[in-house]
């Protein structure tokens, strides 16, 4: 558990919900939360973009099986940042107010969590309870009604649906995957398709921006490929807009001798005035 990272995470970024499109799960939201007083303390402090932030984190944590955070990975902050589009040193400010000065979260030191979150959960889970309880005496139940019937019948279709995506998950299983970055292994069908969609020099800078988050955060996807189309290639594409037209993100120049992923790889980071600086992948770690 001590390696485990957050959402993002992610099980932080939110286990970002990334990887092969995950499910997504549901958690109450009451319309009028932005009138409680440790938001509204919150919102005097940090604005709507602290808003925003509170309920990202509050996703990652509903991503989490244990609906909780962790805090003490090396680079549990900058992961953070990273799913939250800000500076790692603001958001580990603003992770720590919400703790020791909102109210809003709270802290063994280890792992950070929402206990709001944790009440609904619990909620939820005697309710999912009850619903299967129920549902399991109208299958024994010989002499049940049509209606008891037709609920076993899509009962029965729904079980169908979740063998059928299983095996299409196992299937998917059987496919090869090349190695591409130390932490980044796509199949060459998968690696085509990015190359056909955005470049050969934009498909290695995003491998590469994946590479080191997964290095960094210790975060495992089903499938590398769907990360990418998932938050990196917006991730890039932002930084473009930003930069009218480049990423301003860190360039892969690769020794073509080593390979992709050899261990002699290093990155240029060019910016708007023509200066070149060489990162190591410890630094670019930092970088995003």
């Amino acid at each position: 558990m001590g390696g485990r990272v957050p959402a993002a995470i992610i099980r932080s970024g939110q286990r970002i919900a990334g990887g092969e499109m995950k499910e997504a799960y549901y958690f109450s939201h009451d319309s009028n939360a932005r009138n409680d007083k440790k938001i509204l303390d919150m919102l005097s402090v940090y604005g709507a973009e602290g808003y925003g932030w509170y309920w990202m984190l509050v996703e990652m944590m509903r991503d989490d099986s244990d609906y909780k955070l962790d805090m003490q990975s090396k680079y549990s902050f900058n992961a953070f940042a990273l799913q939250l589009y800000a500076d790692s040193t603001k958001i580990q400010s603003f992770i720590m107010d919400c703790i020791n000065e909102f109210g809003l979260f709270e802290s063994d030191g280890a792992f950070f969590w929402s206990n709001s979150l944790l009440r609904r959960m619990e909620k939820k889970k005697k309710i999912s309870e009850s619903r299967s309880n129920a549902a399991n005496k109208r299958w024994n139940n010989a002499n049940a009604s049509k209606t008891d019937a037709g609920a076993m019948q899509n009962d029965a279709k729904e079980s169908k649906g979740k063998e059928s995506k299983r095996n299409k998950k196992e299937s998917k299983k059987d496919i090869k995957k090349n190695q591409y970055a130390e932490f980044v292994n796509l199949s060459q069908e998968e690696y085509d398709k990015l190359i056909s969609s955005y470049g050969e020099d934009k498909t290695k800078q995003m491998i590469e921006i994946l590479d080191n988050y997964k290095g960094a955060s210790n975060k495992k996807y089903a499938s590398d490929y769907r990360a990418i189309l998932n938050w990196v290639v917006k991730r890039v594409e932002e930084e473009e807009r930003r930069h009218g037209g480049s990423s301003g993100l860190p360039k892969y120049q690769g020794d073509s001798k080593k390979g992709y992923g050899g261990s002699d790889r290093k990155i240029t980071r060019y910016d708007q005035t023509s200066n070149v600086r060489e990162f190591s992948d410890e630094e670019l770690a930092g970088l995003i």
